[in-house]
């Protein structure tokens, strides 16, 4: 069996896609699909993560005529084995406080048509005058610009964070791909 061949039936092994596995060692997903398809192969390093990630050794990944099945040891239970993964942890965070920061960014909109404001301001000198109604003149009678501004960066922050795993490779291969033709 091939290491291109090992891979793709650890990795179905544990039901990953190609994506999520390429996410979680960080590389692309075309440089898993050609090791997957025995047209490249990792260096050290990644073969390292590799067989970390799947508790195998690194002779069962490389050698082709080492067949045999991956030895399963008895796995023990560490304490913060049942933890739940960084991504569903980004997941939850993430859509956490773009949730709350939607419901809040609602019930100042809603707040400002059950009391509607008018906020007008007239420099002195000046023949004109600025009249602010709507959300903008509550926000403004009240002195909540601020914490409008804050709930709307936290909703962008939680987005960030909930994207981040399909995002951050790409950025990362991104910035290589520019680093390497400035060289």
């Amino acid at each position: 069996m091939t290491f291109g061949e090992k891979l793709q039936l650890l990795r179905k092994s544990k039901g990953w896609t190609q994506e999520q596995l390429a996410a979680q060692i960080g590389i692309s997903r075309q440089a898993l699909s050609k090791w997957e398809s025995d047209t490249a192969m990792p260096d050290t390093e990644n073969v390292v993560r590799l067989s970390r990630l799947f508790a195998v050794s690194t002779d069962y990944l490389l050698l082709d005529d080492y067949d045999t099945q991956p030895p399963q040891s008895p796995q023990v239970p560490s304490p913060g084995s049942n933890r739940p993964s960084a991504h569903l942890i980004r997941l939850i965070a993430g859509g956490a406080a773009s949730g709350l920061s939607v419901v809040i960014l609602l019930v100042l909109g809603v707040l400002s048509s059950i009391y509607p404001c008018v906020y007008s301001i007239s420099p002195a000198g000046v023949e004109w005058t600025r009249v602010y109604t709507g959300l903008s003149g509550f926000l403004k009678t009240h002195h909540l610009e601020w914490f409008f501004w804050l709930w709307c960066a936290v909703l962008v922050g939680g987005v960030c964070v909930m994207v981040y795993d399909r995002l951050w490779p790409k950025l990362r291969q991104l910035w290589q791909m520019i680093r390497s033709e400035r060289k």
